[in-house]
């Protein structure tokens, strides 16, 4: 039988007009604001979840960032927008929850509208990520804007070797969300080359983050390198570990293999005490995810972001099923 996901402390995190960015594990941080990365994400979980009036309030968000050249990345405490366009990566987590948000049904007229503004921004995006997003959303939109994305990712990928196939110099966050769209358009379109490059790019990143080290995120302090074995342990971020459970499910979904869900299992374990301090990274009464391991112990803020990612994670390996 399947247990109810608790979140109790995320739907703290909400109030009436969108999700707050960070808190010190106590108390929120407002003077932080909210962030538009937050509540696409933050959507992406209350839809899975069926929570209906947290998923209005962050897709009123949403629809409230528009603006004239894309999207603003931030809002204040006082729910004032800040003038500045939103990142990449920001923008393609957009059209990734309007894309799920349609494939769910909701407010899907106001959802292919967003989609349509949002199609002309992505061409331009200078870092991977915010394609592999877009990708994420293009799975839900139809073929040919799939298809797209995608072909930016292998853009992206043209100069990558056996040894190293990767599009950039280092390795630093978000790594496993390339795989895990790469392989959920090979899923979706039964794409065979993609689900192949997606699955090499992810054995090699478990590679390094395993490489004569306890399995964990790569560290945030001067990242890895190309060439370099000196891989950092300190800052780990519960991202980093969110995104590769969810690639290697999307590899069990294409391989069926019990392997691939037992390393989604293991990464898991992270977040359940299996990292280098030893300690859970969240509170299993409320789901209260902790932002992270640093040299000085556990970074007990819980922001945003880290409890979004432990939710998903815990969603999808529940169900078996990737978004």
């Amino acid at each position: 039988m399947k247990q109810e996901i608790q979140t109790v402390y995320f739907d703290s995190l909400i109030d009436d007009f969108g999700i707050w960015q960070h808190t010190d594990g106590e108390n929120i941080l407002r003077q932080e604001g909210y962030a538009l990365d937050d509540a696409a994400r933050g959507l992406l979980a209350t839809l899975a979840l069926g929570e209906i009036g947290e998923s209005e309030v962050l897709w009123s968000y949403l629809m409230k960032s528009r603006s004239d050249s894309g999207f603003y990345g931030f809002a204040t405490e006082s729910q004032e927008f800040i003038l500045s366009i939103a990142s990449d990566d920001a923008t393609g987590q957009t059209l990734w929850a309007a894309g799920y948000a349609l494939s769910k049904k909701f407010h899907p007229d106001q959802a292919k509208s967003l989609i349509a503004d949002l199609n002309m921004y992505f061409d331009n995006f200078a870092y991977f990520r915010g394609h592999a997003y877009a990708l994420l959303g293009a799975i839900y939109i139809n073929k040919g804007i799939a298809k797209h994305y995608y072909s930016k990712l292998q853009k992206f990928l043209k100069d990558s070797t056996d040894e190293w196939p990767w599009p950039e110099p280092s390795l630093t966050y978000g790594n496993g969300i390339l795989p895990y769209a790469l392989i959920r358009y090979g899923i979706k379109y039964n794409d065979s080359e993609a689900i192949t490059t997606g699955r090499k790019i992810l054995e090699f990143l478990e590679e390094r983050c395993t490489f004569n080290r306890k399995r964990g995120p790569i560290g945030n302090n001067d990242w890895l390198p190309r060439g370099s074995d000196d891989i950092p342990e300190f800052s780990q971020q519960p991202i980093d570990a969110a995104y590769m459970i969810w690639a290697w499910l999307a590899a069990f979904e294409a391989s069926k293999n019990p392997d691939d869900k037992n390393r989604a299992e293991l990464w898991m374990n992270w977040f359940e005490g299996d990292n280098i301090l030893n300690t859970k990274m969240y509170d299993p009464q409320t789901n209260k995810c902790f932002d992270g391991i640093n040299p000085d112990g556990v970074n007990y803020h819980s922001g945003a972001e880290s409890n979004i990612c432990l939710l998903l994670s815990k969603y999808m390996l529940q169900t078996e099923r990737t978004i």
